[in-house]
This record gives structure tokens, C-alpha cells and sequence, in this order.
């Protein structure tokens, strides 16, 4: 069984699972990681040149390849859960948790990430609140959702994820 970690950019996906993968048999698997290794480039060179519809379908391949693996926390990209098919397979072997943060988590958050986000260039605040918004149904097809706020440390909330996980049987 897997753990996957879903959520919009700037959420604490990355954090956490180093978190779980820490304090828990679980060994960490990050999509974005996956590609970057597997195109030996950056997320930010693929979104420049070859743009975002060739990203997403390097990004499918790498969640497929991740949901084959067990005993995994995955951490994933932000739009991992724009394809259903990704969320469907990841499902299979995994129980999905979706990191929630209030958009305004997420703007004090992004102020010190605006160059190394590829879909933050080009937008405005504005511009990210509505991805953020229009991704929300998305989000909410998981198996457990966690409120994220900002001052809390990544170790509890893989503490309260693996607790979580624990009760549903998984």
C-alpha cells in the first residue's frame, strides 16, 4: 500500500512525505523527481518548451510507473489530479490525501517560490486564486483530506496522515 499526497502547488506535498518517509517504513517516491530524472531536465525547461499538454503527458507516465510501486509515500505535482486516469491508478495500491490549505496559505507561501514554480510566471495572484478555484473539484476526489495552515510542522502532519491511514485499514 501507498501513500499519496495530492494538493495544489505550495501546499507541503514535498515536505510531508520527506516527513512520513522519515518516521515510517514508507520510502519516498516524488513524481516531479521522476521526470526530472527521467528527461534530465528541469519542470521549468519542459513547461518552456515543450509545454504544459507534453508535461502532463510525462507527468501520466511517471504516476503510472509510481502506482506500480508499493510501500511508497508519493508525493505528487500539483495537477497530477487534472487526469483521472492518474488518480485511478495511483488509487489501485494507494490511499489518496489531499493536503488543503485556504488560498491564503498558499499566497504567503508562493511569495518566496515565484521562481521556481513554471506555471508562476506568467500569472498574476489573481490568475493562481482561480487555478487554485478551478482545481478544487479536482482536489476533493481523495480518500482523506487535511487541513494545511501555515506554523505547523511537516512531522505532525505525517504523523496525523500515517494515524489517519492506520484507522481506515490501509
Amino acid at each position: 500500500m501507498n501513500i499519496v499526497l495530492t494538493g495544489f502547488m505550495a501546499s507541503g506535498k514535498t515536505e510531508i512525505s520527506k516527513a512520513i518517509a522519515a518516521i515510517s517504513k514508507y520510502r519516498l517516491v516524488d513524481t516531479d523527481d521522476m521526470i526530472v530524472k527521467r528527461e534530465g531536465r528541469s519542470i521549468n525547461d519542459i513547461f518552456a518548451s515543450d509545454g504544459e499538454e507534453e508535461f502532463r503527458r510525462i507527468e501520466h507516465e511517471a504516476v503510472l510507473e509510481a502506482a506500480e510501486l508499493d510501500g511508497c509515500v508519493i508525493a505528487t505535482g500539483g495537477g497530477v489530479v487534472l487526469n483521472k486516469d492518474n488518480i485511478a491508478a495511483l488509487r489501485k495500491n494507494g490511499v489518496i490525501v489531499n493536503l488543503a490549505p485556504d488560498f491564503s496559505v498558499i499566497a504567503s507561501r508562493l511569495k518566496d517560490a515565484m521562481s521556481t514554480r513554471p506555471l508562476l510566471r506568467d500569472g498574476e495572484l489573481e490568475d493562481i486564486h482561480k487555478r487554485f478555484k478551478d482545481r478544487l473539484p479536482f482536489y476533493a476526489d481523495c480518500d482523506i483530506s487535511i487541513d494545511v495552515i501555515n506554523g505547523r510542522t511537516p512531522r505532525s502532519y505525517a504523523i496525523e496522515i500515517l494515524d489517519l491511514c492506520e484507522r481506515k485499514g490501509r
